[in-house]
């Protein structure tokens, strides 16, 4: 519908990600949002299944970029920088555009740092702009550390940690964010289907819970009875849980919660859990979490 973004994997034909990445429709054009290390990959992508008879696609990223705002006052704030009315409430990915300066600016909602909050497509002069009237108006600014600490008590994965080629988008619990179940033919979609219908994927993502203990380096390797089920892939110390949380593919037939040893045999324990994480964590585990 009009209004409403769409977020979205882009798939080989396994089925593995080549990039996951949010559309914007402005008139007869979309605005792909990508991430950055992905740009090559589905640049490559585009050209080879795209027939330039038909659309014709530009490479934007030297002249956009991407400011996020987040917290309970994203919407106040943000619309008062933009001068206009945003919706309080809505979709994950809803966007309105934005004329600013001769430019048409994308501000599209997002829970990427696990409350509600708002990302804002533009042209790259126009961002010091609104980041400075954000400051004005009261904001705080946020650093990709926080960010990060958010986005893993969220259980949100992201590209270069939870999501690569590497991966299927089912693996990651994408199936309903990014996957259409309507959708004619596309590439990948017969792998997805067979998955869906007749198999399984034999990893899924799930949330650590680490207790009093180092943040883990991404790879770690996580065990049970002294045989590896998994790795770590993010992990972070989380004041919302008052632990060191983390996330990380676990083998499917490792059904949460499971305790499992992190590093070696005789490593810290690592309970693997559902994710969302739970809001009371301790709950969550059928024994008391490692101190």
């Amino acid at each position: 519908p009009e209004g409403q973004g769409v977020y979205a994997a882009v798939l080989t034909p396994k089925g593995k990600l080549i990039a996951d990445v949010r559309l914007f429709r402005r008139g007869d054009e979309l605005l792909v949002d990508m991430p950055a290390t992905a740009r090559e990959a589905l640049l490559a992508h585009l050209r080879k299944y795209v027939p330039p008879l038909y659309a014709r696609f530009e490479d934007l990223s030297g002249w956009w970029g991407v400011l996020g705002v987040y917290g309970p006052r994203s919407c106040e704030l943000l619309g008062r920088v933009l001068g206009i009315q945003l919706p309080a409430s809505g979709a994950e990915d809803a966007f309105m555009l934005v004329p600013r300066n001769a430019a048409e600016l994308v501000a599209t909602r997002t829970r990427y740092a696990g409350a509600d909050g708002y990302d804002v497509l533009a042209p790259a002069a126009e961002l010091p702009l609104i980041w400075r009237g954000l400051l004005e108006a009261g904001a705080r600014p946020l650093g990709h550390a926080t960010l990060e600490v958010l986005r893993i008590e969220a259980g949100r994965p992201r590209w270069g940690a939870e999501l690569d080629e590497g991966v299927i988008p089912l693996e990651a619990d994408l199936a309903q964010r990014a996957i259409s179940m309507t959708k004619g033919c596309y590439t990948g979609q017969e792998v997805i289907v067979r998955i869906l219908h007749r198999g399984h994927v034999n990893r899924l993502l799930r949330g650590l819970l680490l207790g009093d203990i180092p943040v883990p380096t991404p790879g770690t390797p996580l065990l049970r009875e002294e045989k590896p089920v998994g790795h770590v892939t993010s992990a972070c110390h989380s004041p919302r849980h008052g632990q060191t949380i983390g996330l990380g593919y676990v083998r499917r037939e490792v059904q949460p919660p499971a305790q499992l040893a992190l590093g070696s045999p005789a490593g810290p324990a690592a309970w693997a859990v559902e994710l969302p994480f739970p809001e009371r964590p301790s709950e969550a585990v059928s024994d008391p979490l490692p101190e």
